[in-house]
């Protein structure tokens, strides 16, 4: 705690952890305001690959304004390589299941159309986010939602980080049909990552999880979302956007319109 990050940015303490960084709280000593770190293990700062990407995808996705996708102000590589970006007080979709009740078909629906939204957004720019979950859908103070790390999944995936546990980044939980084989992908694999989620939020229960990584993704290849009761009004839209081949699902903004 205390250290200083590219001369600016004093960190304050961790308030998140995940496979690949941890997020800190911290002083943007310049402009003086409260920002979050996110600090890449310190593993990724001696892989030449991922350091090139990350440089490449952080400046890109830095150039993405939309109001439903966080926002990248800065990122650097001192002696591990960080993001800056917004910080948000509102929590994340994770933090929200985690509390054990599903939402309502009314709730699901605005944050499915908000993330549409800002997928649309970004696909029309050339990205794919690849790693859709909960834990990157967060909320602002007011409660609306923001997507975090576009540009940070390619970079991984593309260095071929892996999780301690072997697992390809991209959480198997929440990949598409064409992501578990390895397939070229485009922005209606993140359609196929959201209506998964959406799911979890109806009921709690990812479906197509397996005891394995292999098993949970190999179970959703040749085989559509199965859609529970609970849906109600968004069956139709979760249907078309769980379809396990791509074609035959809609981009994100169409899913929005749904």
């Amino acid at each position: 705690m205390g250290q200083v990050l590219g001369g600016r940015y004093r960190l304050l303490g961790p308030i998140g952890t995940g496979a690949s960084a941890t997020v800190y709280l911290a002083d943007d000593v310049v402009l003086r305001r409260r920002v979050a770190v996110k600090v890449l293990h310190a593993a990724l700062a001696d892989d030449a690959a991922f350091l090139k990407r990350f440089q490449a995808e952080a400046q890109a996705a830095a150039a993405l304004n939309h109001p439903h996708v966080m926002g990248v102000h800065d990122w650097g590589q001192g002696d591990v390589p960080y993001l800056v970006t917004e910080l948000l007080g509102g929590g994340s979709l994770r933090a929200m299941l985690d509390l054990g009740q599903p939402l309502d078909p009314a709730q699901v629906r605005e944050i499915g159309i908000e993330a549409a939204r800002g997928l649309d957004y970004a696909h029309r720019r050339g990205f794919v986010h690849r790693d859709i979950k909960p834990a990157n859908l967060l909320f602002d103070d007011e409660g609306r939602l923001r997507i975090a790390d576009f540009g940070l999944a390619r970079a991984l995936a593309e260095a071929a980080w892996t999780e301690p546990m072997g697992a390809v980044l991209g959480t198997a939980r929440y990949a598409s049909p064409e992501q578990a084989q390895g397939r070229p992908l485009d922005g209606r694999s993140d359609v196929y990552s959201l209506a998964l989620v959406l799911v979890e939020a109806l009921t709690g229960e990812v479906p197509f999880t397996a005891d394995t990584t292999l098993g949970t993704l190999m179970a959703r290849v040749g085989h559509p979302l199965p859609i529970p009761d609970e849906a109600g009004p968004l069956t139709a839209a979760l249907a078309a956007a769980g379809h396990d081949d791509p074609a035959e699902r809609p981009d994100a903004g169409s899913f929005a319109t749904l």
